[in-house]
């Protein structure tokens, strides 16, 4: 199959994205040469007044959301443009975004899994690869329950740990799994296919089999999915036709895949 979307694009509106001038109009300009029916802004946000963000998420606020509109109206493609965010979680139960705010969107992709922000985000108990296998279930249990994600963006990979991710989910049963999984299909919400789960040419720390091993048990419990290149720059958005290994290697097919107008 080929991916019919891209609903993970940044621009420099995201703190990590503002050193490559990415504006929605070179974003959009790209996927029209690529033939991409379908793309998605997700910029970083913050948007729950009740919980303090980081310095690094200070400046990220509701107003991402007005400014990425405003660019918007001045860009006129043949495009169908979706304007979602990427939330993040410090710890289950505790989301940067609140339900309010996530009914304005088109959608939310929420990180669950984002532990390299080691001062902000809860940590696994120790560095053993199993607690940190089970900090990840803890937070997409979390995230799919909270009703807030339409997508959860790169589940179940530990950013700041990648050397770690084959090991972690190693020590994942099937049968957890399928209780996850289980619970997000319960729930409605999609995952992700994203290029992090394509291992690198050079010294791969994990096979492709690890991911395809849990999408395709998440398939067979009933999960959708959606794709995403969490581009940040040109490079990364031009992955996009990569996600079709991924999901055919999973089995994968263009039922499986989340309709985002039924949110």
């Amino acid at each position: 199959m080929q991916p019919c979307h891209d609903l993970h694009l940044h621009t420099s509106l995201s703190a990590c994205c503002q050193l490559n001038d990415r504006t929605p109009a070179s974003v959009i300009a790209l996927a029209e040469s690529m033939g991409v029916s379908t793309i998605g802004f997700a910029d970083h946000i913050w948007a729950n007044p009740g919980i303090s963000p980081s310095e690094w998420y200070r400046p990220q606020n509701e107003e991402q959301i007005s400014r990425l509109r405003s660019q918007l109206a001045e860009v006129s493609t043949p495009l169908r443009v979706l304007v979602g965010c990427e939330a993040d979680m410090i710890a289950p139960g505790k989301f940067g975004i609140v339900p309010e705010f996530a009914r304005t969107l088109d959608y939310v992709l929420l990180s669950c899994s984002h532990f390299h922000m080691k001062e902000f985000v809860a940590q696994p108990p120790t560095d053993a690869p199993s607690d940190l296998a089970r900090q990840m279930l803890d937070f997409f249990r979390s995230g799919v329950a909270s009703g807030l994600a339409t997508s959860i963006a790169h589940p179940l990979f530990p950013f700041g740990s990648r050397d770690k991710f084959a090991q972690a989910i190693s020590s994942i049963s099937d049968a957890e799994l399928e209780d996850a999984f289980g619970l997000a299909s319960e729930h409605g919400t999609a995952l992700e296919i994203t290029p992090v789960f394509i291992p690198p040419e050079i010294d791969p720390p994990f096979s492709i089999d690890t991911p395809v091993r849990f999408l395709s048990i998440a398939r067979n419990m009933g999960c959708k999915f959606t794709f995403g290149t969490d581009a940040h720059d040109p490079a990364g958005q031009r992955r996009l036709p990569e996600l079709a290994m991924v999901a055919d290697m999973a089995g994968i097919h263009d039922e499986d895949v989340l309709n985002i107008s039924s949110r």
